[in-house]
């Protein structure tokens, strides 16, 4: 058995997006292993309700890390603190590559480690010139140091090998099986669910970034018939992008954020589509996770989505404004539909469950130690 730290994360249990809902699976599972297992968190109230050092969670040591700096700095300054905190003999695996500078430090002290490389963080369209020189230069560090790779999708696999020369293991994001099953929705509660009934409406759920191509969604919606209402879920007010949408879309139903996963879901399954518009990046949580719901898919086309998807069987696909208005004002028929859902919801269990996806890190971790040895 192993000492196992999870670097990388703001915090379990989840509150924030992919990579923690990844390590609040994980860490517990690696637990239930028999490793001694620590989690980096934040020293925030959401995370850290009693302002100790560190507790146990699902037989997880959490330890919290305060930091003096915020925005980037206070990024890097958690990071460091967090890989200054590994004890040589352990083992680590580490979510990002945003400090992977700091793995130097790892190696320098005897801890094998492994690195999920995320997306091509480097190429997504919020960064400026010095944020992109900064993640090329981690990007190549972690690379360069770590013990194992991980990559989340195949085009990220392929990009590792062909960019920087390096192979990978190829793990993917995951589902839970009951994420599948339809169940007793009769209890959920939320306005939204009173307010739109089954196929009412079309549903966006994504961060308002220019690469998730939420511009050209609702540019698709203004000329289309708006057959239905179009909502879109998430914080627009964080940034100028998204303010700037809110206020050239009135028509547009911005509801916020909706972090209650078993409601988000059931919106998910009652839209007539669901307009997944991420363009950059590997294996998309939210996709996946819409997949399972039910929902039925119009992604954008790349071949990011197109191989989570598995092809045009399980979904539907959109390169502009004018094909995505097409999909709006004509949807598919009720048996296209229902075979849509069913093919997405098959390639889950093929491709995306927990089970598998824990076992291939079990791997992983058992790499590791034969690395230390």
């Amino acid at each position: 058995m192993a000492t196992v730290y999870l670097i990388g994360v703001r915090g379990i249990p989840n509150r924030y997006g992919g990579f923690e809902r990844l390590v609040e699976v994980l860490a517990p599972h690696l637990a239930n292993q028999g490793h001694d297992v620590t989690v980096f968190c934040n020293n925030d109230p959401p995370v850290n309700e009693t302002g100790a050092d560190e507790d146990r969670w699902m037989g997880v040591r959490r330890r919290f890390i305060s930091v003096r700096s915020s925005g980037p700095l206070g990024t890097i300054e958690y990071d460091w603190r967090s890989f200054k905190d590994v004890p040589p003999g352990a083992v680590a695996l580490i979510f990002g590559y945003g400090t992977g500078i700091f793995q130097r430090y790892l190696k320098q002290h005897n801890v094998p480690h492994a690195v999920n490389m995320d997306g091509i963080e480097w190429r997504r369209e919020k960064w400026g010139r010095i944020a992109r020189i900064w993640l090329r230069w981690n990007e190549r560090a972690a690379a360069r140091q770590a013990d194992i790779l991980i990559a989340d999708h195949p085009e990220i696999q392929r990009y590792l090998q062909e960019e920087l020369g390096k192979d990978s293991t190829m793990i993917a994001y995951g589902v839970d099986d009951d994420a599948l099953e339809s169940g007793d929705r009769s209890s959920l509660s939320h306005p939204l669910l009173s307010q739109f009934p089954d196929q009412s409406f079309s549903l966006v759920v994504a961060r308002p970034e220019p690469e998730n191509q939420i511009h050209v969604t609702l540019d698709a919606f203004e000329r289309s018939g708006k057959k239905h209402p179009m909502v879109v879920l998430g914080n627009f007010e964080v940034n100028e992008y998204g303010r700037q949408l809110r206020a050239k879309h009135p028509d547009v139903h911005f509801a916020g954020g909706v972090y209650n996963a078993p409601v988000l879901n059931e919106l998910r399954r009652r839209s007539s589509l669901y307009i997944h518009g991420h363009s950059v990046g590997g294996t998309n949580p939210s996709l996946i996770e819409a997949m399972a719901a039910g929902a039925l898919l119009v992604a954008h086309d790349n071949p990011f989505n197109r191989w989570v998807m598995g092809g045009d069987g399980s979904g539907l696909f959109f390169r502009g404004a004018e094909d995505l208005a097409v999909h709006l004002d004509n949807p598919p028929s009720p048996e296209v539909r229902a075979s849509m859902i069913a093919a997405a919801k098959q390639r889950c269990v093929d491709q995306f469950l927990w089970r598998r996806i824990l076992g291939q890190y079990d791997d992983v971790v058992a790499g590791l130690l034969q690395a230390r040895h």
